[in-house]
């Protein structure tokens, strides 16, 4: 039997989920220990060969151009490790933090090896791109680092920068939350299944004489796709009033209507009123002395996307499902 989940653990399904790649072109400069300007230190040196177990510290530049006085972009922080006993090898780990205004507050996370070749001369690095915040929100990709220009004249290495980053691009879904009802208790339920939430109506269709007999509705759910629902209610007339189509940038913004008996017996849904941000429909059904008068009215900046009740042979029953706009 399964665990019930823990309150304060959620999930949920990432649906529509498409990729944006990133392409930079950078310069990283490193300026060793005891340089003018230097930008790392070593923090732990057991002094063994081919410095083994040495960890330094970097807060190395990042900049659009070679030249020194190029601008500022971002600043590779983190850590080199001497990981290699045979040759010198350093384990990178660091964080490419921008600081330019158009990615300021986003990271891209490195690792990688940077293994040194003949006469202390680097070899050039490919470095995995294994994260990232902000902009780059679960960002996977690869740094390609070319060394250039000699090390032991400019007192630090300097790395020409070719990133290339794949992040995920993934479709929020907007929170729904259910208003009402309004009406009465005959009739069968009928709901929206929780993986098939609304965010935009696309169609209303309500036939009606001195009831509202039956509703039929069409809407883009979480997940992008058309669904349609209905008809509910009776089976009279359902083919003779066409479906209102809302226009891509049309909101149902609220709803008048009346309860009534039907019958003598069962309140049900009397009359109804839908109020766009561009027009209102109806009032379709019957406005009739002693029915008891409803209104519909999402919360500020939110729109009516959905509806539910309960249905027998006319609509017992309305509430609506509303979500931001």
């Amino acid at each position: 039997m399964a665990a019930t989940n823990p309150s304060y653990y959620q999930s949920g399904v990432c649906q529509d989920i498409r990729q944006k790649e990133h392409r930079f072109h950078l310069y990283m400069f490193q300026k060793l220990e005891g340089t003018t300007h230097a930008n790392q230190k070593v923090v732990v040196n057991p002094g063994l060969p081919m410095l083994f177990g040495v960890i330094a510290a970097q807060d190395w530049v990042i900049r659009d151009g070679s030249a020194a006085d190029a601008n500022l972009v971002a600043r590779a922080r983190g850590m080199q490790l001497g990981s290699g006993k045979a040759d010198q090898n350093w384990l990178m780990c660091y964080s490419i933090s921008f600081t330019d205004t158009r990615f300021k507050g986003s990271s891209l996370k490195v690792l990688g090896d940077f293994a040194v070749g003949g006469d202390d001369l680097g070899q050039d690095g490919e470095w995995a791109i294994v994260g990232g915040t902000g902009e780059f929100a679960y960002a996977n990709g690869v740094v390609i680092a070319k060394e250039i220009g000699d090390w032991r004249r400019n007192d630090g290495r300097t790395w020409e920068l070719r990133i290339s980053v794949l992040c995920p691009c993934i479709s929020k879904a907007k929170p729904v939350q259910k208003i009402g009802p309004w009406g009465g208790n005959g009739g069968t339920v009928y709901e929206l299944q929780d993986a098939e939430l609304p965010q935009r109506l696309e169609s209303l269709t309500i036939y009606a004489e001195d009831f509202i007999e039956s509703i039929a509705f069409s809407y883009i759910d979480q997940a992008g796709q058309k669904r349609t629902v209905g008809p509910w209610g009776g089976d009279d007339g359902k083919s003779k009033l066409p479906a209102i189509q809302f226009g891509s940038s049309e909101t149902v913004t609220e709803i008048y209507g009346a309860t009534g008996k039907y019958n003598g017996a069962n309140t049900v849904v009397t009359s109804l009123t839908i109020v766009t941000n561009v027009t209102s429909y109806g009032p379709y059904g019957k406005q009739s002395m002693g029915n008891t008068p409803f209104h519909v009215a999402p919360p500020n900046n939110h729109s009516i996307v959905g509806f539910y009740g309960r249905v027998g042979k006319v609509v017992d029953q309305i509430g609506a499902y509303v979500s931001p706009n």
